[in-house]
């Protein structure tokens, strides 16, 4: 009976430094889990905690399959070329892939070439579990509103670790969302590690270009930024 109870006030302890932890000085609610989904798995079984932010339900963490759920096939790393780097899907596994894997946009959509995909306004479900979207630019700018507008929203997503280099900015509130500061992938190789991270977004912008939501390891913004389809970026869902 005694190592029950002490295995509680233990339980009951830990509880306590987490809500502690993860409470907001705000004196708004702490960030939790999505009561409909607290833990999602993707087609390879990788599972993703959620957090639930107002109307929305996020992943928690970067999508970190390495294969097509619909069974395309990708290219790992390629050598990029001047002309044709943005045809073929890819995926850059970084050096440390505890973050996530950083996929060009036609992986990411999981589509064979990005070219070929043009908006049409419908949740695309891209390389995310079953039930679950790439976000397009009305779930980001939601999302920055839920956390008090595009002049604070990238400081709140950051995840609060001295990976994020050399700006640390310590945050005042932990919204769960849990940014890490991973980087891209270009023609010249792993790029801002420490220093960015990338999202992208369901939305074309034109042949060559689609929108992703980018924070920067010096500001406290974070908003809509268009950047090249042949890039790799990170990918986070949103529950349908």
């Amino acid at each position: 009976m005694n190592d029950i109870i002490s295995r509680l006030l233990s339980f009951v302890g830990l509880f306590y430094a987490l809500t502690t932890l993860c409470g907001q000085s705000t004196g708004t609610s702490f960030f939790s889990f999505c009561p409909s989904a607290p833990v999602v798995r993707d087609h390879e079984g990788n599972t993703y905690r959620t957090v639930q932010i107002e109307s929305q339900c996020w992943m928690a963490e970067n999508m970190r399959c390495t294969t097509s759920p619909t069974g395309r096939s990708w290219f790992v790393n390629p050598s990029f070329s001047a002309t044709q780097p943005e045809y073929a899907a890819y995926i850059a596994i970084p050096p440390d892939s505890r973050y996530g894997m950083l996929y060009n946009w036609a992986a990411a959509m999981d589509i064979p070439s990005y070219s070929r995909h043009k908006s049409t306004g419908k949740q695309v479900r891209g390389i995310c579990p079953e039930g679950w979207h790439v976000p397009c630019n009305e779930d980001w700018s939601l999302l920055f509103k839920s956390l008090g507008g595009n002049g604070i929203a990238g400081e709140v997503m950051k995840t609060p670790t001295r990976q994020w280099q050399p700006h640390l900015i310590i945050q005042k509130d932990v919204m769960g969302f849990d940014a890490f500061p991973v980087g891209t992938y270009t023609e010249n190789g792993f790029q801002n590690m420490g220093f960015q991270t990338y999202f992208w977004s369901a939305d074309p912008f034109n042949r060559d270009q689609a929108w992703c939501c980018i924070v920067y390891d010096y500001k406290t913004d974070s908003y809509n930024y268009l950047d090249y389809k042949c890039y790799g970026h990170s990918v986070r869902c949103v529950k349908d």
